[in-house]
């Protein structure tokens, strides 16, 4: 009972519903529960501690408090960004003990953020951009949170029988109707990615269709644009026809110039808003160039050096099966969306991600055996292990 009361508190602030009461409490909860995750699972018997990730975290939050007292960087800047990097430290335990409350929590987040835009979307124009959002944010942050957690739902697919099977299946397309409703172009894309995978890893005659189906397209693109609800549609989406007022491009140039400049500790925390104030913006949409513009090169490095351990996790579950494969999806969706915004900045989605990668861990420890998403069996494992990677 308490893990599920704790499963539905970590869902309420990591989709952002807290910021309806309190904005700072969904940065400083989120950031406490990524800590409360870490804390439970280094006390369990079968715990594994990256200490990469451990160290990597610490090393981050060292930097960003020095960085804040030479750049003499406001309190509420500085304890944002240590709560950002903070977060960082839940991806540095696992153990099966936690895999009760894993899946509940990325289940509930994917029932509430997919909930949320099915009523929005529905209740407003159809297929419109920026008219679906939640306290915490824009929309585009709901479009992450499905497409990292619609991995379990294809995983609990291949597991269920009867009507529960046939409930998940309504389930996961209805999670594809959602990300498409929040007309998110990084999103929509996300979620093609993730399903193009899926298929070509489990039924290839398919993925022949697939693929022949999205060469034709490409072949045809112009006469396929030609099309009045196509080129409607593509309207609405901001494919074409939409000039954004500051491109990325044009943002990470100007970054650039200024982590040249702040090479060592960046501009401090909150130092971006000034620094990009020049062209109407606050932030880098990118996870990368914000910390390196934000903390500095050394902490981009540290950052950089996580996502690269992360990445080889599912290099290798390619070589060890679907289920296998299939639980490091959520890796790849939260960077796809780390290219052109900041899942960073909120602590809840790092837990999220952290409930991801541990389910993740435990599905490669484990190989191509079955692994239930709701009643994993303990590992044979020492009390203690200490793991330099991922």
């Amino acid at each position: 009972m308490s893990t599920t009361i704790a499963a539905v508190l970590a869902a309420l602030i990591t989709t952002g519903l807290t910021s309806a009461v309190s904005h700072e409490f969904t940065i400083v909860g989120g950031s406490m529960a990524a800590v409360l995750f870490a804390v439970s699972t280094v006390v369990q018997r079968n715990v594994t501690v990256y200490t990469t990730f451990l160290f990597g975290a610490i090393c981050m939050v060292m930097i960003a408090l020095v960085s804040s007292e030479v750049n003499t960087a406001p309190i509420t800047n500085t304890v944002h960004v240590v709560s950002m990097y903070v977060a960082l430290i839940s991806l540095a335990f696992s153990s099966p003990d936690r895999s009760t409350f894993c899946p509940q929590f990325i289940m509930l987040t994917n029932l509430i953020v997919t909930t949320s835009v099915l009523y929005q979307g529905l209740n407003g124009e159809l297929l419109k951009a920026w008219q679906i959002s939640n306290p915490a944010g824009g929309p585009n942050i709901m479009a992450a949170h499905i497409n990292m957690t619609l991995p379990l739902v294809l995983v609990l697919i291949h597991e269920a029988t009867g009507l529960k099977k046939m409930a998940l299946v309504v389930l996961s397309c209805l999670n594809c109707f959602a990300v498409v409703l929040i007309m998110s172009r990084n999103g929509i894309g996300t979620m093609l990615i993730i399903l193009t995978l899926y298929v070509l890893f489990n039924h290839k005659r398919m993925a022949v269709v697939v693929s022949s189906t999205i060469i034709g397209i490409c072949m045809s693109l112009d006469s396929v644009m030609q099309l009045p609800f196509v080129h409607n549609l593509l309207l609405r989406m901001r494919f074409v026809g939409y000039n954004a007022t500051a491109p990325r491009t044009l943002i990470w140039r100007v970054a650039w110039d200024h982590i040249s400049t702040h090479q060592l500790l960046g501009v401090g925390p909150g130092g971006p808003k000034r620094a990009l104030a020049v062209i109407d913006t606050y932030h880098c949409h990118n996870n990368f160039v914000q910390v390196a513009l934000e903390t500095g090169i050394p902490s981009f490095a540290i950052f950089s050096l996580l996502v690269i351990l992360l990445l080889l996790m599912p290099a290798r579950a390619v070589l060890r099966g679907r289920s296998c494969f299939v639980f490091t999806l959520p890796i790849l969706a939260y960077l796809s969306y780390s290219w052109t915004e900041m899942p960073l900045t909120f602590p809840g989605t790092t837990l999220l991600l952290a409930a991801c990668v541990h389910e993740a861990r435990l599905a490669v420890q484990r190989r191509d055996e079955p692994l239930p998403a709701l009643k994993y069996p303990h590992l044979s494992s020492p009390p203690k292990r200490i793991a330099a990677a991922a």
